[in-house]
């Protein structure tokens, strides 16, 4: 059975299925029938995959398919699925990571969970201060959205159990740019065709095309964040956004 050549780590709300159906696309790509498999879950052995896994990796055996890749779901602040695993059934796995400003993805989140009717609070300022001040807490919610945007704390995870060398961090601002340029990167840790992602993105790119091409439904409507609170949640990301530049051993303009 083949197992997966790359893994995508997260993270939601930051391009995730768009850079999928771009892969999908790809002729040198296999992509399995389900993005999110119960691969990596805590307790699991990669021998007791379910059916439909063992079925969709079974297809991507022709050889001019040399990239088959897994999706691993949601994994910031998700404790389901286990990083050791992950090495331990696939070591020589890339990982790749698209990144948002976690001000702008936290924001995100918390109105897609008020889109899917999670989220109680009415506004995202509400949330976070409910959050900062200790009414929300990653032991006993799953809708801490500052817990979830701590990048340093969950991506150290996967910087413990891969090798560095066999991760790449893109840029969300940077990679949907019309241009496409800023998928380059993602050509060469994968081995693809030079231009070909960049070329497929340019020539495709239409935002709003783009999301109804991704979502059955309207999508939800997000408020801007309030200069205040913008401010307030750059002090709390500050250390986080320092990490991303550091593994990345540059500035992030997009960020600032």
């Amino acid at each position: 059975m083949k197992r997966p050549d790359f893994i995508i780590g997260g993270a939601t709300r930051s391009g995730v299925n768009t850079l999928l159906h771009i892969l999908d696309n790809h002729p040198q790509v296999f992509i399995p029938h389900l993005k999110t498999h119960r691969y990596f879950l805590q307790g699991s052995l990669t021998k007791n995959l379910t059916t439909t896994c063992r079925q969709d990796f079974a297809l991507a055996a022709s050889p001019e398919q040399s990239a088959k890749q897994l999706k691993n779901a949601v994994l910031f602040g998700e404790k389901q699925y286990n990083m050791a695993l992950a090495a331990q059934a696939c070591p020589n796995a890339k990982i790749v990571f698209t990144l948002r400003n976690p001000a702008e993805r936290a924001n995100r989140l918390f109105y897609w969970a008020r889109a899917n009717k999670r989220e109680r609070a009415r506004t995202f300022d509400a949330a976070v201060e409910e959050e900062l001040t200790g009414g929300r807490s990653p032991d006993k919610s799953d809708l801490c959205w500052l817990y979830k945007n701590q990048y340093e704390l969950h991506i150290k995870k996967w910087v413990s159990n891969f090798p560095r060398k066999n991760m790449l961090f893109l840029i969300y601002e940077e990679w949907t740019d019309p241009s496409g340029e800023g998928l380059k990167p993602l050509e060469e840790f994968l081995g693809l065709k030079t231009d070909s992602l960049v070329n497929q993105y340019s020539e495709n790119f239409n935002a709003k095309e783009w999301i109804n091409v991704l979502r059955d439904r309207k999508p939800p409507k997000y408020k801007p964040l309030s200069a205040q609170l913008r401010n307030q949640l750059e002090d709390v990301f500050a250390p986080d956004k320092a990490y991303i530049s550091r593994l990345l051993n540059r500035d992030i303009p997009a960020w600032d």
